[in-house]
Protein backbone atom coordinates (compact mmCIF):
# COMPACT_ATOMS: atom_id res chain seq x y z
CA UNK A 1 0.00 0.00 0.00
CA UNK A 2 2.95 2.62 0.21
CA UNK A 3 4.65 1.88 -2.66
CA UNK A 4 1.21 2.89 -4.04
CA UNK A 5 1.23 6.29 -2.65
CA UNK A 6 4.62 6.43 -3.22
CA UNK A 7 3.94 5.79 -6.99
CA UNK A 8 0.96 8.24 -7.86
CA UNK A 9 1.68 11.69 -9.60
CA UNK A 10 1.74 14.61 -7.40
CA UNK A 11 -1.19 16.84 -8.01
CA UNK A 12 0.31 20.52 -8.44
CA UNK A 13 0.13 23.24 -11.25
CA UNK A 14 2.51 21.96 -13.34
CA UNK A 15 0.60 18.57 -14.32
CA UNK A 16 -2.09 19.52 -17.08
CA UNK A 17 -3.61 16.86 -16.75
CA UNK A 18 -4.94 16.41 -13.06
CA UNK A 19 -4.98 20.16 -12.14
CA UNK A 20 -7.37 21.43 -14.86
CA UNK A 21 -7.69 23.55 -17.79
CA UNK A 22 -4.40 24.47 -19.51
CA UNK A 23 -4.29 28.34 -19.14
CA UNK A 24 -2.27 29.81 -22.20
CA UNK A 25 -0.68 33.19 -22.49
CA UNK A 26 -4.17 34.14 -23.62
CA UNK A 27 -6.21 33.37 -20.60
CA UNK A 28 -8.23 36.87 -19.43
CA UNK A 29 -6.86 39.47 -17.47
CA UNK A 30 -8.03 39.97 -13.93
CA UNK A 31 -11.60 41.55 -13.31
CA UNK A 32 -11.49 44.40 -12.20
CA UNK A 33 -14.26 44.94 -8.49
CA UNK A 34 -16.30 48.46 -8.99
CA UNK A 35 -13.85 50.19 -6.06
CA UNK A 36 -10.57 49.35 -8.51
CA UNK A 37 -12.77 50.36 -11.59
CA UNK A 38 -12.85 53.78 -10.75
CA UNK A 39 -14.86 55.29 -14.17
CA UNK A 40 -17.08 52.29 -13.45
CA UNK A 41 -17.73 53.26 -9.79
CA UNK A 42 -18.30 56.96 -10.48
CA UNK A 43 -20.94 55.85 -12.90
CA UNK A 44 -22.39 53.82 -10.60
CA UNK A 45 -22.45 56.29 -7.08
CA UNK A 46 -23.46 59.33 -9.31
CA UNK A 47 -26.90 61.08 -8.26
CA UNK A 48 -28.71 64.18 -8.32
CA UNK A 49 -28.24 66.53 -5.56
CA UNK A 50 -30.87 65.89 -3.14
CA UNK A 51 -32.20 67.18 -0.75
CA UNK A 52 -34.86 64.72 0.70
CA UNK A 53 -33.66 62.09 3.58
CA UNK A 54 -34.60 58.74 4.60
CA UNK A 55 -34.78 57.46 7.68
CA UNK A 56 -35.80 53.99 9.20
CA UNK A 57 -36.35 52.72 12.61
CA UNK A 58 -35.89 49.06 13.22
CA UNK A 59 -35.80 47.37 17.34
CA UNK A 60 -32.84 46.41 19.27
CA UNK A 61 -34.69 42.92 20.47
CA UNK A 62 -33.27 42.08 16.48
CA UNK A 63 -30.23 41.46 17.78
CA UNK A 64 -31.57 38.74 20.31
CA UNK A 65 -32.92 36.80 17.71
CA UNK A 66 -28.72 35.48 16.84
CA UNK A 67 -27.56 33.11 19.48
CA UNK A 68 -23.84 34.04 19.41
CA UNK A 69 -21.93 36.77 19.18
CA UNK A 70 -20.22 35.81 15.88
CA UNK A 71 -24.21 35.31 14.49
CA UNK A 72 -25.23 38.65 16.44
CA UNK A 73 -22.44 40.70 14.48
CA UNK A 74 -22.88 38.68 11.08
CA UNK A 75 -26.38 40.09 11.42
CA UNK A 76 -25.66 43.70 12.16
CA UNK A 77 -23.15 43.66 8.91
CA UNK A 78 -26.27 42.56 6.87
CA UNK A 79 -28.09 45.31 8.23
CA UNK A 80 -25.74 47.89 7.25
CA UNK A 81 -24.93 46.24 4.08
CA UNK A 82 -28.94 47.17 3.32
CA UNK A 83 -29.07 50.31 4.68
CA UNK A 84 -26.31 51.68 2.22
CA UNK A 85 -27.71 49.93 -0.31
CA UNK A 86 -30.93 51.87 -0.30
CA UNK A 87 -29.29 55.23 0.83
CA UNK A 88 -30.79 55.09 4.09
CA UNK A 89 -29.81 58.47 5.76
CA UNK A 90 -30.59 58.02 9.56
CA UNK A 91 -31.21 54.48 11.33
CA UNK A 92 -32.53 54.84 14.68
CA UNK A 93 -32.42 51.98 16.98
CA UNK A 94 -35.48 51.87 19.25
CA UNK A 95 -35.69 49.62 22.72
CA UNK A 96 -39.03 47.57 22.52
CA UNK A 97 -38.57 45.43 25.30
CA UNK A 98 -37.12 45.99 29.09
CA UNK A 99 -33.49 44.38 28.80
CA UNK A 100 -32.91 42.11 31.68
CA UNK A 101 -30.06 43.18 33.74
CA UNK A 102 -28.06 39.86 33.67
CA UNK A 103 -27.76 40.00 30.11
CA UNK A 104 -24.53 39.84 28.93
CA UNK A 105 -24.66 41.77 25.57
CA UNK A 106 -26.68 45.30 25.53
CA UNK A 107 -28.20 45.14 22.02
CA UNK A 108 -28.87 48.49 21.63
CA UNK A 109 -25.35 49.23 22.31
CA UNK A 110 -23.82 46.42 20.57
CA UNK A 111 -25.94 47.15 17.16
CA UNK A 112 -24.86 50.95 17.43
CA UNK A 113 -20.95 49.88 18.28
CA UNK A 114 -21.28 47.80 15.39
CA UNK A 115 -23.00 49.98 13.22
CA UNK A 116 -20.94 52.76 13.60
CA UNK A 117 -17.14 50.48 12.89
CA UNK A 118 -18.71 49.69 9.71
CA UNK A 119 -19.64 53.30 8.87
CA UNK A 120 -16.07 54.90 9.67
CA UNK A 121 -13.71 54.97 6.80
CA UNK A 122 -10.82 52.50 7.72
CA UNK A 123 -8.39 54.55 8.28
CA UNK A 124 -10.22 56.61 10.54
CA UNK A 125 -11.01 53.68 13.13
CA UNK A 126 -7.84 53.52 14.80
CA UNK A 127 -8.31 57.07 16.16
CA UNK A 128 -12.23 57.17 16.35
CA UNK A 129 -13.38 53.96 17.25
CA UNK A 130 -13.01 52.56 20.55
CA UNK A 131 -12.09 49.14 21.63
CA UNK A 132 -15.01 47.18 22.72
CA UNK A 133 -15.72 43.60 23.63
CA UNK A 134 -18.92 44.06 21.08
CA UNK A 135 -16.72 44.30 18.04
CA UNK A 136 -14.38 41.12 18.89
CA UNK A 137 -15.18 39.48 15.53
CA UNK A 138 -15.81 42.42 13.13
CA UNK A 139 -12.98 41.21 10.92
CA UNK A 140 -16.91 38.85 9.84
CA UNK A 141 -17.95 42.11 8.67
CA UNK A 142 -17.83 42.90 5.08
CA UNK A 143 -16.76 46.34 3.97
CA UNK A 144 -19.85 48.94 2.82
CA UNK A 145 -17.82 50.45 0.06
CA UNK A 146 -19.56 53.71 -0.10
CA UNK A 147 -18.28 57.00 -1.64
CA UNK A 148 -16.61 58.19 1.71
CA UNK A 149 -14.47 55.35 1.99
CA UNK A 150 -12.11 56.34 -0.96
CA UNK A 151 -9.71 53.64 -2.80
CA UNK A 152 -6.15 54.41 -3.49
CA UNK A 153 -6.74 55.54 -7.18
CA UNK A 154 -10.41 57.12 -6.64
CA UNK A 155 -10.59 61.05 -6.72
CA UNK A 156 -12.55 62.66 -4.35
CA UNK A 157 -13.35 66.30 -3.52
CA UNK A 158 -14.91 65.30 -0.35
CA UNK A 159 -13.04 62.98 2.12
CA UNK A 160 -13.76 62.24 5.96
CA UNK A 161 -10.98 62.94 8.40
CA UNK A 162 -9.98 63.73 12.18
CA UNK A 163 -8.03 66.60 13.33
CA UNK A 164 -4.55 65.91 14.82
CA UNK A 165 -2.57 68.18 17.41
CA UNK A 166 -3.15 71.95 17.00
CA UNK A 167 -0.09 73.80 15.16
CA UNK A 168 1.73 75.60 17.43
CA UNK A 169 2.45 78.32 14.53
CA UNK A 170 -0.59 78.71 13.36
CA UNK A 171 -3.38 78.94 16.14
CA UNK A 172 -5.84 79.40 13.65
CA UNK A 173 -5.85 76.63 11.29
CA UNK A 174 -5.83 72.47 12.27
CA UNK A 175 -4.50 69.71 10.36
CA UNK A 176 -6.34 66.69 9.34
CA UNK A 177 -6.08 63.11 8.74
CA UNK A 178 -8.19 62.81 5.37
CA UNK A 179 -6.12 59.31 4.37
CA UNK A 180 -3.86 60.89 2.26
CA UNK A 181 -0.02 60.12 2.63
CA UNK A 182 -0.33 64.17 2.99
CA UNK A 183 -2.44 66.36 5.89
CA UNK A 184 -4.97 68.66 5.04
CA UNK A 185 -5.11 71.76 6.65
CA UNK A 186 -8.50 73.63 7.39
CA UNK A 187 -8.73 77.13 8.81
CA UNK A 188 -10.29 76.86 11.76
CA UNK A 189 -8.95 75.87 15.27
CA UNK A 190 -10.70 72.41 16.23
CA UNK A 191 -9.55 70.22 19.20
CA UNK A 192 -7.64 66.93 18.14
CA UNK A 193 -9.88 63.77 17.74
CA UNK A 194 -12.95 64.90 16.08
CA UNK A 195 -14.16 63.22 13.27
CA UNK A 196 -15.39 66.33 10.53
CA UNK A 197 -16.09 66.76 6.85
CA UNK A 198 -13.52 68.33 4.84
CA UNK A 199 -13.93 69.84 1.41
CA UNK A 200 -10.51 69.87 -0.63
CA UNK A 201 -9.62 72.65 -2.95
CA UNK A 202 -9.40 69.85 -5.97
CA UNK A 203 -9.83 66.20 -6.08
CA UNK A 204 -6.92 63.92 -5.13
CA UNK A 205 -6.60 60.78 -5.15
CA UNK A 206 -4.41 59.22 -2.51
CA UNK A 207 -1.86 57.38 -5.18
CA UNK A 208 -0.92 60.65 -5.88
CA UNK A 209 0.10 61.51 -2.49
CA UNK A 210 3.69 61.35 -1.09
CA UNK A 211 4.90 61.63 2.28
CA UNK A 212 6.53 64.99 2.94
CA UNK A 213 4.04 66.70 0.95
CA UNK A 214 2.80 70.30 2.30
CA UNK A 215 -0.70 70.15 3.48
CA UNK A 216 -3.32 70.58 1.31
CA UNK A 217 -5.92 73.37 1.63
CA UNK A 218 -9.70 72.72 2.44
CA UNK A 219 -12.53 73.76 4.55
CA UNK A 220 -14.86 72.37 7.25
CA UNK A 221 -18.44 71.52 5.44
CA UNK A 222 -21.66 69.86 6.73
CA UNK A 223 -21.66 65.98 6.65
CA UNK A 224 -24.96 66.66 4.36
CA UNK A 225 -23.19 69.03 2.04
CA UNK A 226 -21.88 65.90 -0.50
CA UNK A 227 -25.46 65.03 -0.54
CA UNK A 228 -26.85 68.27 -1.15
CA UNK A 229 -24.51 69.85 -3.87
CA UNK A 230 -23.17 66.53 -5.87
CA UNK A 231 -25.74 63.64 -4.74
CA UNK A 232 -23.09 61.51 -2.90
CA UNK A 233 -24.55 59.45 -0.24
CA UNK A 234 -22.44 59.76 2.87
CA UNK A 235 -23.15 57.42 4.69
CA UNK A 236 -25.72 57.30 7.77
CA UNK A 237 -26.15 58.81 11.29
CA UNK A 238 -26.93 56.43 14.16
CA UNK A 239 -29.52 57.73 16.88
CA UNK A 240 -30.64 55.33 20.10
CA UNK A 241 -34.12 56.02 21.25
CA UNK A 242 -35.32 54.80 24.55
CA UNK A 243 -38.91 54.25 23.34
CA UNK A 244 -40.57 54.18 20.59
CA UNK A 245 -42.26 57.54 21.19
CA UNK A 246 -38.79 58.91 21.01
CA UNK A 247 -38.19 58.13 17.26
CA UNK A 248 -40.68 60.83 16.46
CA UNK A 249 -40.12 63.29 19.03
CA UNK A 250 -36.50 63.27 18.87
CA UNK A 251 -36.68 63.80 15.19
CA UNK A 252 -33.05 65.91 14.51
CA UNK A 253 -35.24 67.85 11.91
CA UNK A 254 -36.66 71.43 12.81
CA UNK A 255 -40.28 69.88 11.16
CA UNK A 256 -39.79 66.46 11.98
CA UNK A 257 -40.62 63.50 9.91
CA UNK A 258 -43.05 65.06 6.60
CA UNK A 259 -44.32 61.26 6.13
CA UNK A 260 -44.01 57.81 7.94
CA UNK A 261 -44.29 54.09 7.06
CA UNK A 262 -45.29 51.62 9.73
CA UNK A 263 -44.22 48.36 8.45
CA UNK A 264 -46.28 45.20 10.06
CA UNK A 265 -47.30 41.81 9.36
CA UNK A 266 -50.47 42.24 11.12
CA UNK A 267 -53.37 44.36 10.38
CA UNK A 268 -51.73 46.02 7.77
CA UNK A 269 -52.75 46.76 3.86
CA UNK A 270 -51.00 44.68 1.33
CA UNK A 271 -47.84 46.10 -0.04
CA UNK A 272 -48.63 45.09 -3.11
CA UNK A 273 -52.31 46.02 -3.88
CA UNK A 274 -52.69 49.41 -1.61
CA UNK A 275 -50.99 51.78 -4.62
CA UNK A 276 -48.23 52.68 -2.39
CA UNK A 277 -46.72 54.74 -5.12
CA UNK A 278 -50.11 57.09 -5.33
CA UNK A 279 -50.47 57.25 -1.77
CA UNK A 280 -46.75 58.17 -0.78
CA UNK A 281 -46.86 62.51 -1.16
CA UNK A 282 -44.01 64.32 -1.97
CA UNK A 283 -41.89 64.67 1.19
CA UNK A 284 -38.36 66.05 2.37
CA UNK A 285 -38.02 63.87 5.60
CA UNK A 286 -39.01 59.54 5.25
CA UNK A 287 -39.29 57.91 7.92
CA UNK A 288 -40.17 53.83 7.86
CA UNK A 289 -40.55 51.64 10.48
CA UNK A 290 -40.02 48.25 11.92
CA UNK A 291 -40.74 46.06 14.31
CA UNK A 292 -39.76 43.31 16.40
CA UNK A 293 -39.32 39.57 15.20
CA UNK A 294 -41.73 38.59 17.52
CA UNK A 295 -44.85 41.15 18.53
CA UNK A 296 -44.06 43.66 15.61
CA UNK A 297 -45.02 47.30 15.37
CA UNK A 298 -47.99 46.94 17.66
CA UNK A 299 -46.24 45.21 20.68
CA UNK A 300 -43.51 48.36 20.61
CA UNK A 301 -46.60 50.45 20.97
CA UNK A 302 -48.08 48.88 23.15
CA UNK A 303 -45.31 49.19 25.57
CA UNK A 304 -44.21 51.99 25.33
CA UNK A 305 -46.36 54.18 28.33
CA UNK A 306 -45.84 58.04 26.48
CA UNK A 307 -48.37 56.75 23.77
CA UNK A 308 -51.68 57.23 24.42
CA UNK A 309 -52.72 54.50 21.12
CA UNK A 310 -52.69 51.35 22.01
CA UNK A 311 -51.19 48.36 19.98
CA UNK A 312 -54.42 47.51 17.94
CA UNK A 313 -54.41 51.19 16.99
CA UNK A 314 -51.04 51.05 15.50
CA UNK A 315 -51.68 52.48 11.86
CA UNK A 316 -53.01 55.71 13.25
CA UNK A 317 -49.62 56.70 14.32
CA UNK A 318 -48.52 56.28 10.45
CA UNK A 319 -49.52 58.00 7.13
CA UNK A 320 -49.46 54.28 5.69
CA UNK A 321 -49.59 50.60 7.38
CA UNK A 322 -48.05 47.85 5.27
CA UNK A 323 -47.02 44.16 5.17
CA UNK A 324 -44.56 42.92 3.45
CA UNK A 325 -45.20 39.13 4.33
CA UNK A 326 -48.88 38.66 2.60
CA UNK A 327 -47.95 36.96 -0.47
CA UNK A 328 -44.55 35.36 0.60
CA UNK A 329 -44.47 31.52 0.84
CA UNK A 330 -43.56 31.67 4.40
CA UNK A 331 -45.29 32.40 7.84
CA UNK A 332 -43.16 34.52 8.97
CA UNK A 333 -39.98 36.87 7.04
CA UNK A 334 -37.48 38.00 9.08
CA UNK A 335 -36.36 41.85 10.01
CA UNK A 336 -33.43 41.91 7.85
CA UNK A 337 -35.63 40.19 4.81
CA UNK A 338 -38.51 42.69 5.30
CA UNK A 339 -36.49 45.37 5.21
CA UNK A 340 -34.61 44.31 1.56
CA UNK A 341 -38.28 43.86 0.49
CA UNK A 342 -40.04 46.73 1.63
CA UNK A 343 -36.93 49.31 0.53
CA UNK A 344 -36.68 47.31 -3.01
CA UNK A 345 -40.76 48.57 -3.17
CA UNK A 346 -39.92 51.66 -2.43
CA UNK A 347 -36.66 52.55 -3.64
CA UNK A 348 -37.70 54.13 -7.01
CA UNK A 349 -40.65 55.89 -5.41
CA UNK A 350 -38.50 57.18 -2.81
CA UNK A 351 -36.60 58.43 -5.73
CA UNK A 352 -39.76 60.09 -7.79
CA UNK A 353 -41.09 61.66 -4.34
CA UNK A 354 -38.31 62.77 -2.56
CA UNK A 355 -37.48 66.63 -3.25
CA UNK A 356 -34.16 67.41 -4.92
CA UNK A 357 -32.51 70.72 -5.24
CA UNK A 358 -33.22 72.04 -8.94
Amino acid sequence: MTDFYRSRKKRNFENKELSGPDYGKERPAKRLMPTQDVKRAKDILHCKPRKYTTSIAIPSSIIDSAPTIEMKTILAGQLARALVIFSVDEIIIYEDKIQKSEAKINPNLFLARILQYMETPQYLRKQLVPISPDLKFAGLLPPLDVPHHPGMEEFTLYREGVTLDKNNQDSDSTLVDIGLFRRARIDKSVKPGVRVTVELSQPISAAETRKGQKPIPGKVVSPKVPREKTGLYWGYNIRLASSFSRVMTECPYEEGYDYSIGVSDRDAQDMYNCDVENKIKPFEHLLIAFGGPVGGLQEAIEADQDLKVGGDDAAEIFDMFIDPNSKSGTRTVRLEESMMMVMSVLKPIIISKGKCYK
